[in-house]
């Protein structure tokens, strides 16, 4: 078996091969290593020193955190490496709360991957308590 080492850290080259990986817009050099440098949780598994899957963690330090960019190059996919790059970014959000904190987690599953973070414990919207998820991309001219 392969020797997968998870980490916390990515380059901005590694974030933006692996979003094209997966068919995702490339960032320019600056979205990528400003948008890098102000996630305070990243998570990463590399295989030889390889970056093959990465997950950003975006967290308020009050209760919201966002899930985005959870990428495994689809060579890597369907090992349980996205289940432990996920699990590794809400335990550290849950390691930076305080006892008793409860925090909700928000993502945007591209789709088809409702399933994947069903299994982990997320909610499809809408549901009973909540409406459907929402999102606006723009682009500055």
């Amino acid at each position: 078996m392969e020797n997968i080492v998870y980490g916390t850290s990515v380059t901005p080259e590694e974030y933006n091969r692996l979003r094209m990986a997966v068919g995702w817009y490339e960032l320019s050099p600056r979205q990528a290593r400003d948008g890098l440098a102000h996630t305070p949780f990243v998570a990463c598994a590399r295989v030889d020193g390889v970056c093959v899957a990465m997950g950003r963690a975006l967290f308020d330090f009050g209760y919201t955190v966002y899930l985005g960019d959870v990428v495994v190059d689809p060579a890597w996919q369907r090992r349980g490496i996205g289940r432990r790059i996920v699990e590794n970014l809400c335990q550290a959000v849950l390691d930076a709360a305080d006892p008793g904190d409860t925090l909700m987690f928000f993502l945007s599953a591209a789709r088809g991957k409702e399933p994947f973070y069903e299994k982990l414990g997320f909610e499809v919207n809408p549901n009973a308590t909540a409406g459907s998820g929402m999102r606006k991309t723009v682009t500055k001219a």
